[in-house]
């Protein structure tokens, strides 16, 4: 008897070794083939790199700081996030339950009478306990699986962080460059009224005709006219801080005036192998694609049998005052084995969904790698190709402002007319107009950067 006892032990622990090893998904990484270097360069100081979790105070701004610092604390997207965590966290507990026992209590009284035969009585009071055996795993990958749905909410909670960061410096770089050309535009306003007012004496002395006249008029109206439009981009962007801010419009003031003195960083990324573990929305395809492996394994193991313990103790009685009387002690103990025969290919096709997910995740996690890839280089291409850009708009304004000057004088020495003035202008009021855009998109390049490499998480 004891063989034979010891014959189905064995038999036991290996079937259900085996069916654990057929129904377990094991998970593996998918290959990835990173490139070995950037192709971008930007200016920056050897060793090469990755930026820290304040990276922003590179910039060496201290308005900057403190506003993404309220951003930090503020912002309603950001809390909406550390919700979905909470929630994440709390159906990790709910999963994780199921391996374990479920323990109640109970009591009550029934009077039941059937037929012509008198009332009967029952009373019953004791603790009851009931506990799934997991032999085939599905409520271990059911917790696995949101156990990793919990990393993956961790980690998109710091995807909305970093984009709200970036989003916040990138905003607040757009004001203080739409100040700068409010300003170079107001500059310009000036000298066109004044060269409207040195064609007017000359008018009225007989030099000039009132075409002159009328076509400065039409520069000093068109120069006018592009002051409005950039106080509403201001206006829009400083709304637009706000809300990254959690604050009502108007709520929100830029006090730096300029980008001229803030600081570029120097800065050089490490190697793009190394990005896949910086970057925090990459650490979340993997996530859910390490929780949908864990899912297919659950929808696996849900194919096979499962077996249940139930027991219950306690007292019981057809006499309440007699209840607690030691004759009263009851306890009951069960075992079941439940068995799908015919579901109509609901489980298989649990499984067939599941390993579909993952088929997608799959695709997910490599284009969420592609893109990581892409956005490194687009942002040192920036850095590089506009800053180059920049050099030649302040070059080409610096030029341009001095042919305006000598336009200019040789006009009031009668040695040009006011046709050469007027080009001279315009080619100014152009190429200034250009210089601050390319400044904006160097800083916005250096943000991007610093996004792309995933903040420092």
């Amino acid at each position: 008897m004891f063989r034979e006892l010891r014959f189905v032990s064995v038999f036991m622990v290996c079937l259900v070794a085996g069916g654990c090893t057929l129904i377990r998904e094991p998970y593996r990484r998918p290959e990835i083939a990173a490139p070995a270097a950037w192709l971008g360069k930007a200016p920056g100081a050897d060793p090469a790199g990755w930026p820290d979790r304040e990276w922003w105070k590179r910039f060496q701004s201290a308005e900057l700081d403190r506003l993404i610092a309220l951003a930090q604390e503020s912002n309603y997207d950001l809390k909406a996030t550390v919700a979905r965590v909470a929630q994440a966290r709390a159906s990790l507990r709910i999963a994780g339950a199921g391996l374990y026992p479920a323990l109640t209590f109970s009591a009550g009284g029934q009077r039941s009478k059937v037929g012509d035969s008198g009332p009967n009585n029952a009373f019953s009071i004791g603790p009851q306990a009931s506990y799934e055996i997991d032999i085939w795993g599905r409520n271990r990958f059911t917790r696995d699986a949101a156990e990793a749905a919990l990393l993956s909410s961790t980690y998109a909670q710091e995807v909305v962080r970093l984009t709200l960061t970036a989003d916040v410096a990138n905003t607040y770089f757009q004001g203080i460059s739409l100040s700068d050309r409010i300003r170079v535009t107001r500059d310009n306003l000036v000298n066109a009224r004044k060269l409207l007012d040195l064609v007017e004496v000359q008018r009225h002395a007989g030099k000039v005709s009132g075409l002159e006249v009328e076509r400065q008029r039409s520069q000093v109206a068109t120069t006018e006219a592009a002051i409005p439009p950039l106080l509403q981009q201001l206006q829009q962007t400083r709304d637009a801080l706000a809300v990254l801010l959690g604050k009502n419009p108007g709520e929100v003031e830029i006090t730096q005036e300029s980008l001229r003195p803030l600081s570029l960083p120097a800065f050089t990324p490490g190697l793009p192998s190394e990005l896949l573990e910086r970057r925090p929305d990459i650490r979340r395809a993997e996530a859910d694609l390490i929780s949908a492996n864990a899912n297919i394994s659950a929808a696996r193991a849900a194919l096979f049998p499962s077996i249940s313990l139930s027991g219950q103790g306690g007292y019981s009685s057809v006499d309440l005052s007699k209840l607690f009387e030691p004759g009263s002690g009851m306890y009951s103990f069960g075992i079941d084995l439940l068995a799908t025969i015919f579901e109509g290919g609901r489980l298989s096709g649990q499984v067939d969904l599941a390993k579909g997910r993952k088929e997608e995740l799959v695709a997910a996690y490599y284009q969420a790698i592609v893109s990581a890839f892409r956005d490194v280089e687009d942002a040192l291409a920036g850095i590089e190709q506009f800053s180059e850009q920049e050099k030649a708009q302040q070059e080409a304004a610096l030029h341009a402002r001095e042919a305006y000057r000598i336009a200019e004088i040789r006009y009031r020495l009668g040695a040009d007319d006011f046709t050469t003035v007027l080009d001279a202008e315009r080619t100014m009021l152009s190429a200034e107009a250009a210089v601050d855009p390319a400044r904006l998109a160097r800083f916005a390049s250096f943000v991007g950067l610093f996004r792309a490499l995933g903040g420092g998480w």
